[in-house]
């Protein structure tokens, strides 16, 4: 049993078809319309640096006591932080060096193998024409912006991403429809980006439902042991009660609310993102640009150009907000030539953990219970290696990445 059905879900339940189990798939809403669908859309495997470094200690202040109505591409509920304090702690005490090196290190070797888990899949759902393989690029608007960021770079080049240094006239033959004035730029050649995250989510699914999955739109509330039948109970939103011998928690953000999984007392917090998008503007760029310093990408869609990428740290509220979208559009527009309001504003929620790494592997409460989920902004990266790791898990096969920086218990 696969409990959630977004990116990562789905890509655990293929890697187990692959390795001929049969699968029961979980969740309360249809497959990819939770975090997945509203990415930003790129597979980032030059991201191995994490959100919280030491200049974040530095910015702290300015994030949780800032001008109320400018809004930025990184907010902080105070609310939040209060009610949340020993995992705000945490996440901040996360912000040293020596620590940031750790996550990074543990990143970058999952990062490089982040195509062999998902490439497999793209063919074998037939889907491989939903990615582009233009790269990514990153944009400075000076010398001293570019020079600020080179320690960043070479921290990625140890860590095998492969990049290319642009100057301002082979920046403009790449992105002409750019309005800022850049002086430098990085593409990342290795990076690919998604037409469409709902369509791949959506492929997926008809792939694991051709190959004989089971689909149940339920909630999983809880997770028991039968001792005496070797096997799990898992306890369904209406009541009913479904045994399983294996079972993978992959329920992103809302990973910790299944009882008896063993995720409950894991430090689990919570990123809200935000996109807007301008439909029928996807021809103004042509792969994933991030303006360094703005905090976001500009991807372009099968529908238009969308702004994607900011952090929000404050809960499961509903409510979007307003200053981030604000700030969104605002920026968006001294990129690009866009007129008028979006098209579409979007609100989602992103599984983080303190170190910015995610649990992959045994549950502490149980060896039959397999935990993947905390992948914050790597979610689409990740899935397919994910996936890979956990069959390999399932089947008791040696795993080629070193997992000790992943395990849950590693919080004590």
């Amino acid at each position: 049993m696969v409990i959630g059905a977004g990116i990562v879900g789905l890509c655990c339940a293929l890697w187990l078809q692959r390795k001929g189990h049969r699968v029961l798939l979980l969740d309360g809403n249809e497959p990819g319309t939770g975090a997945s669908s509203g990415s930003a859309c790129t597979i980032a495997t030059h991201e191995c640096l994490p959100i919280n470094r030491p200049d974040l200690i530095r910015d702290l202040p300015k994030y949780l006591f800032g001008p109320a109505g400018k809004g930025g591409p990184l907010a902080i509920d105070p609310m939040y932080a209060i009610r949340h304090a020993p995992w705000f702690v945490r996440f901040l005490k996360h912000c040293r060096a020596e620590s940031v090196a750790q996550t990074t290190t543990a990143l970058g070797h999952l990062l490089a193998q982040a195509n062999e888990g998902l490439t497999p899949l793209l063919d074998m759902a037939d889907c491989a024409h939903l990615l582009a393989d233009n790269g990514c690029l990153y944009v400075y608007q000076s010398q001293r912006d570019f020079h600020a960021h080179r320690e960043n770079l070479r921290t990625r080049r140890r860590h095998g991403v492969q990049y290319t240094e642009l100057d301002a006239d082979e920046l403009r033959q790449l992105e002409p429809a750019l309005k800022i004035d850049c002086a430098r730029g990085v593409l990342f050649t290795g990076a690919r980006n998604v037409s469409d995250p709902q369509a791949l989510t959506d492929a997926f699914f008809a792939c694991f439902r051709s190959h004989g999955g089971e689909w149940r739109k339920q909630r999983a509330q809880s997770i028991s042991i039968r001792r005496n039948e070797h096997a799990l109970a898992v306890r369904l939103a209406n009541g009913e009660t479904v045994a399983a011998y294996q079972v993978i928690v992959a329920a992103g953000a809302f990973s910790r609310q299944i009882a008896g999984s063993g995720a409950s007392r894991l430090p689990l917090g919570v990123e809200r993102g935000h996109h807007i998008q301008f439909n029928g503007q996807a021809h103004l760029a042509h792969r994933p640009i991030h303006w360094v310093g703005s905090g976001f990408y500009a991807v372009p869609t099968s529908a238009g150009l969308r702004f994607a990428g900011t952090v929000e740290l404050g809960g499961l509220t509903p409510r979007k907000n307003r200053r981030m979208l604000a700030y969104l559009e605002r920026t968006a527009k001294r990129m690009f030539d866009l007129a008028g309001e979006p098209d579409q504003t979007w609100l989602g929620y992103r599984p983080t953990f303190p170190d910015a790494l995610p649990v992959i592997g045994t549950s502490p409460r149980s060896a039959n219970i397999l935990l993947a989920f905390g992948h914050q902004h790597l979610g689409l990266t990740l899935a397919g290696i994910t996936g890979k790791i956990i069959a390999q898990l399932v089947d008791g096969e040696s795993v080629s990445v070193d997992l000790a920086p992943f395990r849950a218990d590693r919080f004590g």
